[in-house]
């Protein structure tokens, strides 16, 4: 179910008005977030386009027998996105428990490795199983072993990367004595399933969520103006921005015949489709949650004003960056700390690799996170000479500087990961390395797209001080509805309404 769909609007509209009726019963409320939230995450198994259009045109009957055949030809599927996301967080539960009760150190380790092990089993089997046995058969097959593999046909689950990571982080920080096992086991599963957060994050803390689910909401219409004006935001980053010049993206990559300059032109535009596309579903997602009365951690911090790849990745997706910080790269440099400053660059690579594979079972999304930590590392070995540079070049040069060579460089490794194969990212290399590289791009194919990312980084560099773009609470009344009502219209002249695209982090 799109965030940019009709039947989200419809979802949302009803969860919201019964959630807001019961208001005098916290469990209340969080029994119809619990079946709600399930029911928004098996939905992602059932067609979706055809019953929207249906709901929108009042032909109720018709979207019903849609709904019954589309659950009778994957009930399996759904089923399984059931079992799998109720099992792993009761698993998560039970394990905070058992850890909770236990004084035994060796005892709470070995039950902390079983709930790794757990947890982190069933996500490399649906979505590394078929990567890492063709890779191995691969590598036999070049020594001239000639082994036969035949992939397994495994679908690969929505979002299981995100509520892996949610679990674990949890049942690490019980383990760590720095957050109470949760003793609700209804909130408990409610937190973890959370419909806003659910998909495609931010990859939420127990510590920072779960409290929210344990105390009483109340209503309030400055949260509801603030949710619904970061939600709008993010639907114009989606539908007018990201979708517009995903078109021109998909179809310079798809193709044979693309010329480098159309090649350079299409991944420097896809750093800000995937920039619109992911921060746009974060604005939402934590405008749907604050319309509910929560709070979620904050992932974009409008990253392409950073003037170095450190400073990046505490602005991208920060709630990734700070799980693999807390609970990757601490522990490597902790236990590197003999080495220096070799220490932090050796946890760097190692812990920004492993982001890569998270990324995607490809080799691409290694090497593009073995670039990242290469890098990182390069800039904590040469922080001093940064430093003494930033103090001799005038300040402003120096930051505008630092802001492009980071750009490009996010770009470069954009090329490695958006090619999806290293037979595909040669192919593209080869291209954009011939005499096609001189001619002129098609930027009448994406200018559009290209005019619309212009006007809304302007908006956010205005705005760089506060949480989003279009956060206005503390504007001119007049002010701040003419915004929202331009960027109403401008989001419903778009054509993208029409032709719904899914988020890309979805396939994560």
């Amino acid at each position: 179910m799109l965030f940019t769909s009709f039947s989200f609007f419809l979802f949302l509209t009803v969860i919201y008005l019964l959630y807001w009726s019961l208001l005098k019963s916290r469990k209340a409320q969080n029994i119809v977030l619990l079946f709600g939230s399930y029911f928004f995450y098996c939905a992602a198994a059932m067609p979706q386009n055809k019953i929207a259009k249906l709901l929108f045109n009042f032909r109720f009957e018709e979207a019903w027998l849609n709904v019954a055949k589309g659950f009778n030809e994957r009930h399996y599927h759904i089923l399984q996105l059931f079992l799998l996301l109720w099992l792993s967080s009761s698993f998560a539960y039970l394990m905070g428990i058992a850890l909770g009760k236990q004084k035994k150190e060796i005892t709470r380790k070995w039950l902390m490795v079983l709930s790794a092990v757990v947890h982190l089993g069933v996500l490399c089997y649906f979505k590394y199983f078929n990567f890492f046995v063709q890779s191995f058969v691969d590598a036999a097959n070049t020594l001239g072993w000639q082994i036969l593999f035949s992939p397994e046909h495994i679908l690969l689950p929505l979002a299981i990367s995100f509520f892996t990571f949610h679990v674990l982080g949890y049942t690490f920080d019980v383990y760590q004595e720095t957050y109470e096992p949760a003793d609700d086991y209804v909130d408990f599963i409610t937190h973890v399933a959370f419909f806003p957060q659910l998909v495609a994050g931010p990859i939420e803390r127990a510590g920072h969520l779960l409290p929210q689910f344990t105390n009483p909401r109340s209503f309030s219409w400055n949260k509801m103006e603030s949710g619904l004006s970061q939600m709008l935001w993010g639907f114009f980053k989606k539908t007018v921005v990201a979708d517009s010049i995903g078109k021109f993206v998909t179809y310079v990559y798809a193709s044979d015949a693309s010329s480098g300059s159309n090649i350079i032109l299409a991944t420097l535009a896809f750093t800000i489709q995937i920039y619109c596309d992911f921060s746009g579903y974060s604005d939402i997602a934590l405008g749907c949650a604050r319309l509910l009365g929560f709070d979620l951690l904050k992932n974009f911090n409008f990253p392409y004003f950073a003037t170095s790849l450190t400073e990046f990745w505490r602005r991208w997706h920060i709630s990734l960056s700070s799980w693999i910080t807390d609970y990757l790269y601490m522990p490597i440099s902790f236990g590197k700390r003999s080495w220096g400053k070799w220490g932090i660059v050796y946890a760097a690579i190692i812990s920004f690799t492993l982001s890569g594979l998270w990324h995607g079972a490809q080799w691409t999304a290694v090497i593009w996170g073995l670039m990242h930590g290469i890098v990182l590392g390069y800039e904590v070995l040469t922080k001093e000479v940064r430093k003494k540079w930033s103090q001799i070049i005038p300040h402003v040069v120096y930051s505008v500087v630092s802001a492009i060579l980071v750009w490009l460089f996010w770009a470069a490794s954009q090329l490695v990961f958006r090619s999806g194969s290293i037979t595909k990212f040669q192919a593209l290399w080869s291209r954009i390395c011939s005499e096609s590289l001189f001619t002129m791009p098609y930027f009448s194919a994406v200018k559009d797209g290209l005019m619309w990312g212009g006007v809304l980084f302007l908006i956010e560099w205005i705005q760089r001080k506060k949480d989003y773009g279009l956060d206005l609470q503390n504007t001119n009344y007049m002010i701040r509805w003419t915004a929202y009502a331009t960027i109403i219209v401008v989001i419903f002249s778009s054509d993208n309404l029409n032709n719904q695209n899914e988020f890309l982090y979805f396939q994560f």
